[in-house]
């Protein structure tokens, strides 16, 4: 417990939370923590909707797989994230996408009934659940307008300019770290990786951008806006 209250302490629903405070509302629920090995699937759309969980170490990916064997990561979540609040509370029965460890990870889990005592005990969580689902949806109206763009070059812009001023790094001195790999960043936008590939390198050559692994430095953020406006 004293090695959990620290973690849970970083998650949104126990935001301002002391450490007492937090084992006071966890003493008055059933919760579970379950360990998964990398590239185990955590939730599906087989499995009812009826628990959320905070990662409480290592990453997931949320996917959406398409029947031709197509794969769209939709986020890339991780410590101390929530995963499937936004599906316990829906009329779906079942889990709409595919959650699985992209990395060894830790999860604790609540199930429905318990979120809602929770609800009952502390309107302080209810609202963090509330806003955690929020950003969420925003997360997820922010992907289908990367989607919707028809270049490459645009998602690239779009996906940098969104990550740069959510960062609160409106400038071109701080570079944007990729929080995947760039085969990863290719599936969450659509692409193939070497289409994505081959326009960082135009963007690179061209001085609008430089990059090296996962860190990327916009080096004119005039240009980088202009793609999205051509």
């Amino acid at each position: 417990m004293d090695n959990l209250l620290p973690l849970l302490q970083k998650c949104i629903l126990f935001k301002n939370k002391t450490p007492a405070e937090i084992e006071q509302l966890l003493s008055k629920t059933n919760y579970r923590i379950d360990s998964f090995k990398e590239n185990e699937i955590v939730f599906s759309p087989l499995q009812t909707a009826d628990k959320t969980g905070i990662i409480l170490s290592g990453t997931v990916d949320v996917q959406k797989l398409f029947p031709a064997g197509k794969v769209v990561i939709i986020e890339r979540k991780k410590s101390p994230d929530l995963i499937g609040g936004s599906s316990i509370f829906s009329r779906l029965e079942h889990y709409p996408d595919t959650v699985f460890a992209s990395k060894p990870c830790e999860i604790l889990f609540l199930l429905k009934s318990e979120l809602l005592a929770l609800f009952a005990l502390d309107k302080d969580f209810m609202s963090n659940f509330l806003e955690s689902v929020s950003n969420s949806t925003l997360i997820l109206k922010h992907k289908i307008g990367i989607l919707s763009l028809d270049s490459i070059q645009e998602k690239i812009a779009g996906f940098l300019i969104h990550n740069t001023k959510h960062d609160n790094k409106a400038n071109d001195s701080n570079p944007v770290t990729l929080p995947f790999s760039k085969k990863a960043w290719a599936e969450y936008m659509n692409v193939s990786r070497t289409s994505l590939s081959r326009e960082l390198r135009i963007l690179e050559r061209e001085g609008i951008i430089s990059f090296e692994k996962r860190k990327i430095e916009i080096r004119n953020w005039d240009s980088l806006v202009k793609i999205l406006s051509l």
